[in-house]
């Protein structure tokens, strides 16, 4: 059945911000057109929710029905636009995550996050590294969830090195002059 012309407009329809206008809420949670997510496929759909949820603090916005046994869908949401679609893999083929995806959130609660997942029973290849202060002056919490997808929780450095942000200034004046950055 075709959406209704009213509702392709409001799903187009954006607020002072450029904010996509919300739809209402499900479940608790704010429905809006969603400008990006991940679909992740993992062998144990319920289990990686439940590690996902008690880790990460993402919550369950909705689940589909059980398809042998697990749910064919949980979408898990942490944060506005920190969303996740975990599915059951589809092939027989081994349980593989790609290792050149990582997926970056942008996160303020770093530290408190990094102590929660500690706290969480590890499941699968699951692992915490982190919280990392990086060359580029952030912080970051690196996780990889049970089936091996990493996840990157990022912020602004606290105490950024002096030098650095001189250099990376330096460097951003450059780019903005020439369209690219120098050496």
């Amino acid at each position: 059945m075709p959406l209704k012309q009213t509702n392709l407009n409001a799903m187009r329809a954006v607020d002072a911000q450029g904010e996509p206008v919300a739809l209402g809420e499900f479940n608790g949670f704010e429905v809006y057109p969603m400008p990006m997510f991940a679909t992740l496929s993992v062998a144990e759909v319920a289990a990686v929710a439940k590690w996902y949820e008690e880790a990460l603090g993402f919550r369950a916005m909705f689940q589909g029905p059980a398809v042998g046994g697990q749910p064919s869908l949980v979408h898990l949401r942490r944060a506005k636009y920190q969303d996740l679609l975990l599915v059951p893999i589809i092939s027989n083929t081994a349980n593989q995550a790609p290792a050149s995806m990582t997926l970056s959130f942008q996160a303020e609660d770093i530290d408190e996050l990094a102590i929660r997942a500690r706290a969480a029973a590890g499941l699968g290849v699951s692992a915490i590294e982190g919280p990392i202060d990086t060359p580029w002056n952030t912080r970051d919490l690196r996780v990889t969830d049970p089936a091996g997808h990493r996840l990157v929780f990022t912020t602004r450095q606290p105490n950024p090195d002096p030098a650095q942000l001189e250099r990376m200034n330096k460097m951003l004046d450059a780019a903005g002059k020439t369209g690219r950055p120098s050496d």
